[in-house]
């Protein structure tokens, strides 16, 4: 986190806002268990563990909901055949991903 949500002042590694005193810790420890589950599922993943991989991802996007987490999600839901729902995850990633245009190479060369 590099800002306060409430008052958008510089975050300075504290449990409150330096600012407005918003409680930052347990924001700060959602992020961190979202990305603990995120790990999860990876590790899940590689172990062909699909449907413990969709429990850590969709927990991981609920908490902090990422490109990296929606894009996780939307592969378990595609390994355990829930296709509508990894369609819409997967629509839901490719707005959020700036877009690049082909031509960039071609103006390159």
């Amino acid at each position: 986190m590099k800002r306060c949500p409430a008052c958008n002042a510089r975050y300075k590694k504290k449990d409150n806002c330096h600012r407005c005193g918003m409680n930052i810790a347990s924001l700060i420890e959602i992020k961190n268990r979202a990305k603990d589950h995120y790990k999860q599922a990876i590790k899940h993943f590689f172990k062909s563990e699909f449907k413990e991989m969709f429990i850590h991802a969709r927990r991981s996007c609920s908490l902090y909901r990422t490109p990296e987490s929606i894009q996780i999600l939307a592969c378990a839901a595609l390994m355990i055949n829930r296709f509508e729902m990894a369609i819409k995850l997967w629509q839901q990633y490719s707005n959020c991903m700036p877009f690049v245009s082909d031509n960039s190479e071609i103006k390159n060369k």
